[in-house]
């Protein structure tokens, strides 16, 4: 038997037929489109995973479970995305609506805990009953892990780090709030202090390796200008890795979780940044306590397909 995964993301949904041993054997995107209704949205969405199916010589009876990773709260018992502050959906019923054009059991759930369920199983958390993946990307995510199994909260907001204040009256955030995490500690934050940074020096590296288009920015730039020796780009690698370490530590101070994780799109930047991240949590959380009762700072090992294997675990 194999499940459907689904990441149901803000600019494609990825759908991946798992077997049982956790692994994608064939997986399809589509747009999301996330302007339109979400009943026209759902519909693509059912249609991508009846489609992959079909092309892998399955039919629906070979499927005995359908996972959403959605981008959202998410009541996970009643199958309603709560909120999305980037869909603008609100009370959605994500199942019953799938369900009028799948017909097998459909459960949804926060894409981060997804995320933070096959990590624990699968991957860098592997081994540690308590952990948390914290997601650095466009904005911020995390999913919590508490006896093996998904934190959701009373109201399933549980994991919205990024949403936890760091400036008081500080950048403002998607999310309506000034100060939060997400506006420094995100792509967006790096991206946005390094912009400035290379507007004020032309001189720098930063300036030069985009030929001062800065619309070709990425996130890699800074690092990589750093990496090359340049002053500026120096300051503001150093000054994001304290920003993404003050709210790891905040999240060490307040839960003490075994080990954390970090993925998104700054897993990618490997293990220098990680490892000034963790010296600098190390050295700051509340009790400096001794080296093996400290929390593990890590990188994930999963990418975002990770999303698909842990929304077929659900």
């Amino acid at each position: 038997m194999y499940s459907i995964g689904v990441n149901f993301d803000l600019t494609y949904i990825t759908a991946g037929i798992v077997d049982e041993k956790g692994n994608i054997i064939y997986k399809e995107a589509i747009p999301t489109l996330k302007y339109r209704e979400p009943e026209a949205i759902l519909k693509d969405l059912a249609a991508l995973c009846l489609r992959i199916v079909e092309k892998n010589g399955l039919v629906i009876e070979d499927i005995k479970s359908v996972g959403i990773g959605c981008y959202g709260s998410v009541d996970t018992e009643k199958g309603i995305m709560i909120y999305s502050s980037y869909f603008k959906f609100k009370n959605v019923p994500i199942v019953s609506i799938l369900q009028k054009y799948i017909h097998v059991p459909i459960k949804c759930e926060n894409d981060a805990n997804c995320y933070a369920l096959a990590e624990s199983k699968y991957g860098a958390t592997k081994g540690y009953s308590n952990s948390i993946i914290v997601t650095l990307g466009t904005a911020i995510s995390g999913g919590i892990i508490i006896n093996n199994k998904i934190y959701s909260g009373k109201y399933y907001g549980a994991g919205e780090f990024g949403h936890h204040v760091i400036v008081f009256g500080g950048e403002q955030c998607e999310c309506g709030r000034k100060g939060c995490w997400a506006a420094y500690a995100s792509q967006k934050g790096l991206l946005r202090d390094a912009k400035i940074m290379a507007v004020r020096h032309p001189e720098s590296m930063l300036f030069k390796m985009v030929n001062g288009d800065l619309r070709l920015m990425s996130f890699r730039t800074p690092f990589e200008a750093a990496q090359k020796g340049d002053k500026y780009a120096k300051e503001v690698v150093e000054t994001y890795s304290k920003y993404v370490a003050l709210g790891l530590i905040n999240i060490v101070n307040i839960l003490q979780p075994e080990a954390i994780a970090i993925g998104g799109r700054m897993r990618k930047i490997g293990d220098m940044f990680i490892d000034d991240v963790a010296k600098l949590v190390g050295e700051k959380t509340f009790g400096h306590l001794e080296v093996e009762k400290k929390t593990k700072i890590m990188l994930t090992k999963m990418d975002y397909d990770a999303v698909i294997i842990g929304a077929t675990m659900l």
